[in-house]
């Protein structure tokens, strides 16, 4: 089921299910003997009248909100249903399977159903008897209520219709995906458009998807890395915009060639930036040594749009997608980590955190929650609650714990009754908050959602997790001259009711390691050690530094799978950096080389060289690669190495490969990391990459621009046999450019030609980076074609812009009369396409005077006469004949 279909049947049902959110809950009396409570079931069907093969929307409920359920909507007692459905043939079937429909906290839910037959479905809707039992709340205790071992039902609904036509019934017709340039907001009425729309939130957000840890990429420092982005990326080296971000490029004659200081310990980066609704919020440089507060700049123009230099800058973003039956949709937060001071009275905990939850579209403060754990596994919740998962024991006993920012109690409205279905950060107040903003303290001891003892006890550290479903942990072994000692992994469930249940428990026998008295340089631990766990393709992972290799072991049987893999290049012996996409492990470093390996065989895919261009490169022929990030099938990488030698090393580092197939897509000149390959100072959102180019320290952003098209003929009156010149431009709309100093623009985009995807990398570096003008560079193609006088439509041809942005082509037209002329441009990576339409009118050719034929010798004029008019009559006619035979064509 789609997207959009998902939406419509979730925003019915709880349209239908409003009423029964505002239900009081049972007076709490003692009940003894348990009671019997009167039940009613009730049903819609959604549309009334459909079409064969048309889904329909069932909805049901009962008149009672289950008395014990859950604050969390995942806990507590839920009403059960069957649907009853006799068809028009009388064939009758039952929907809900063996267990039923299980309600929502109010009672009620959905199901989808495709008839397959004209005429009337009858539906029924029964809920059997329920016996309220108190189910686990999200501790895991049962949920205490006078009302366990009350039963309710069994009842039905009164029967509901559906007519079912052979035709299927008009549906709404969906916006289609934009052809044209495009930024927020994205109208909630164009659903489809959902898959343009992507943020940069930092931390664990970038994981592969919600609900997941991220993936741990080894670097030279042993620091993860989150590239993945939920939407779609640049297929050019087209750039929106630039601006200055601080001293960059070369510095005085008396230096040579010797540039500004770029990323060393102390250097220049971007910290981090969080990008949220088409905002960018980077540090701010308050000199050379340190930051101090924070900027927000428009991702689509560069425009500054704000600056705080008194605050730290947050430290990552949030999307919360709060869910319950009082309230639906989201809120964008940006959360600051360090440097957040409370209003009064300090209750923060040794050894804890305060954070600070700020609007991420006004930048105001909203609240503040103490006492955040600052240990675990970091996990980008499905809701977009950011989450802590840990193990700790406590006399003797082990538990596992969920930190949770968003289960804080006092974040709700309250906590009985539908109050806890209320979103109130500010502090739990209805509608304006009872303090000023941000001056709300939350404890964050309060916000374990779960806290679970495990039996029997596990060893290690939580290595992945899937959030509802399970967790995967354990320990590396070693395999050397010195002894085997086994490795261990584990799997805990996460799923409701399960909650830290050990699933399965296994060892296995690590990759022979090298000898213990070979420990190398030191810089890095040496010997085989475990890197991700890949649970989706059933593979756990182990590196070699020394030997420059990797094998694949199987998660269900513990042994190899493959390896030792060919050795890698050398000079990955400082850094094997690795991430898993897609069935692919995808591997890269200093060598310069990226591999894809299928992650199950072990076979290498495909492999790219970031190959030197002449001497540039001191590494093995190769610049050094990294992963910045990876969007809808493409691989964006930059370069760099510890400490920045000056001069830097040219070359077209920033690029995007192909994850497919390995290709590059395109390349251009750009130094875009920090002292790893691995340590990417460029991101990814709403389709636009942009990043700190070290050459020169200004920020980039690519991105596909607008277009425009224009079109004239010459002349717009000719006559019939004469030719007719078709001209006009095709140029880039870009609303921006490239920004100086004092954020105004020393040229913007808008009227420069247009260029060819091949081209662009050129073109771009000549435009923005002080390189050579390409001379040969193409521009695009455009579409010539006409509507003739007749409503004949037909190409007249195709032409391509050169490098001012101009074209032009010769056309003869067939037949007179006034001529459509549409030039049209269909976009290419770069730019969005465009058209224009102009005017000819062909004149007919005047007719030529005939010379008479003088007579034969001896003949009268009157003979002339007579037999010339003949000849002439006939000459005419056929000559119309030809013509109305032009005309049809």
């Amino acid at each position: 089921m789609s997207k959009d279909k998902t939406a419509i049947t979730i925003a019915l049902f709880l349209m239908a299910t409003i009423a029964v959110t505002l239900v009081t809950l049972p007076a709490a009396n003692a009940h003894d003997p348990p009671i019997n409570v009167p039940t009613w079931v009730y049903a819609g069907v959604t549309p009334r009248i459909t079409g064969v093969n048309q889904e329909a929307l069932i909805v049901f409920w009962a008149n009672w909100i289950p008395p014990t359920a859950g604050a969390d909507s995942r806990f507590g007692d839920r009403w059960i249903f069957f649907v009853d459905i006799t068809a028009p043939d009388g064939s009758q079937e039952t929907l809900g399977g063996t267990n039923g429909f299980e309600s929502d906290p109010v009672g009620g839910t959905y199901t989808l159903f495709t008839p397959t037959q004209t005429g009337t479905y009858k539906i029924v809707v029964r809920m059997p008897e329920y016996t309220i039992t108190g189910l686990p709340s999200e501790t895991g205790v049962p949920i205490v209520s006078d009302s366990v071992n009350d039963t309710y039902g069994p009842a039905a609904s009164e029967p509901i219709y559906l007519t079912v036509q052979e035709e299927p019934i008009p549906l709404w017709k969906e916006a289609p995906l934009p052809t044209d340039y495009w930024t927020r907001p994205i109208n909630t009425a164009s659903r489809e458009w959902y898959v343009l729309g992507s943020n940069w939130l930092s931390g664990a957000a970038q994981s592969i998807a919600p609900g997941y840890s991220a993936y741990a990429l080894a670097t030279f420092f042993g620091d993860p890395i989150e590239p993945y982005s939920h939407g779609p990326g640049p297929e050019s080296a087209h750039i929106l915009w630039t601006k200055p971000y601080y001293a960059g490029g070369i510095m005085d004659e008396m230096f040579g060639n010797t540039g500004y200081e770029t990323a060393h310990y102390q250097g220049i980066n971007l910290g981090n930036p969080i990008i949220i609704q088409g905002k960018m919020i980077v540090d701010y440089r308050s000199t050379a040594h340190r930051t101090n507060g924070w900027m927000v700049i428009d991702l689509y123009t560069g425009e500054t749009l704000s600056f705080d230099n008194d605050t730290t800058k947050p430290a990552f973003g949030q999307i919360y997608n709060y869910e319950s039956p009082n309230q639906h949709g989201g809120f964008p937060y940006v959360w600051r980590t360090s440097g957040v001071s409370l209003p009064e009275g300090d209750i923060t905990e040794r050894g804890m955190q305060t954070w600070e939850m700020i609007d991420g579209y006004t930048l105001q403060s909203v609240t503040k929650i103490a006492n955040v754990s600052s240990s675990g596994t970091s996990v980008y919740g499905k809701d977009g609650s950011i989450l802590r998962y840990s193990l700790a024991t406590t006399n003797g006993v082990q538990f596992l714990r969920i930190w949770n920012s968003s289960a804080i109690p006092s974040l709700l409205g309250g906590t009985t009754g539908t109050n806890f279905w209320q979103w109130r950060p500010e502090g739990g107040a209805f509608g304006f908050g009872a303090l000023p903003l941000g001056y709300y303290v939350h404890d964050g001891n309060h916000a374990w959602s779960l806290n679970v003892s495990i039996s029997p006890q596990v060893q290690g550290s939580i290595l992945t997790v899937r959030e509802g479903e399970y967790l995967i942990g354990g320990v590396n072994g070693k395999n050397d001259d010195t002894g085997v000692v086994q490795g261990n992994l584990w799997c805990l469930s996460l799923a409701h009711g399960e909650q830290g249940k050990l699933l399965w428990n296994r060892t296995f026998t690590p990759p022979e390691s090298i000898p213990s008295a070979a420990a190398g340089s030191g810089l890095t631990s040496y010997g085989v050690t475990m890197g991700s766990v890949d649970p989706e393709d059933g593979v756990f992972l182990f590196e070699e530094r020394m030997t420059l290799e990797r094998w694949g072991y199987s998660l269900d049987t513990m042994q190899p799978l493959w390896g030792p893999s060919i050795p890698e290049e050398p000079f990955n012996f400082y850094g094997l950096g690795d991430t898993i996409y897609e069935g692919k492990l995808l591997t890269y470093g200093y060598g310069g080389q990226m591999r894809a390996y299928n992650i199950t065989t072990g076979d290498i895919l495909w492999a790219y060289n970031a190959t030197s261009v002449g001497d540039e490169s001191a590494y093995g022929g190769n610049y050094p690669i990294g992963i910045a990030c990876i969007a809808e099938d493409k691989i964006y990488t930059v370069s760099s190495e510890h400490s920045p030698t000056q001069p830097l090393y040219r070359g077209p580092n920033l690029r995007c490969i192909n994850a497919t197939d390995g290709s590059e897509v395109w390349s251009i000149l750009f130094w875009g990391a920090r002292m790893s390959p691995t340590e990417s100072d460029v991101y990814i959102a709403d389709g636009i990459v942009v990043g700190l180019n070290y050459f020169d320290m200004e920020i980039y952003a690519f991105g596909k621009g607008p277009s425009a098209t224009t079109v004239t003929a010459s002349p717009e009156v000719s006559t019939f046999g004469s030719s007719v010149l078709i001209k006009g431009t095709v140029t880039d709309q870009s609303p921006a450019g490239r920004r100086n100093t004092n954020d105004i623009f020393d040229f913007t985009l808008k009227g420069t030609p247009a260029i060819s995807d091949e081209d662009q990398a050129a073109w771009m570096e000549y435009m923005f980076m002080q390189q050579g003008k390409p001379e040969n560079a193409k521009g695009v193609e455009v579409k010539l074609t006409t509507i003739d006088p007749n409503g004949n439509f037909y190409e007249i041809g195709n032409t391509t812009s050169d490098i001012t942005g101009a074209y032009g082509c010769a056309f003869t037209p067939d037949v007179p009369g006034l001529y459509t002329i549409m030039a049209t441009f269909e976009g290419s990576n770069s730019y969005y396409g465009s058209n224009a339409i102009t005017y000819i009118n062909v004149d007919e050719a005047p007719q030529a005077t005939p010379t008479p034929t003088p007579p034969p010798p001896g003949m009268t004029d009157t003979y002339v006469l007579g037999i010339g008019a003949g000849a002439i009559i006939a000459i005419v006619v056929v000559g119309l004949i030809i013509i109305l035979m032009l005309r049809k064509r």
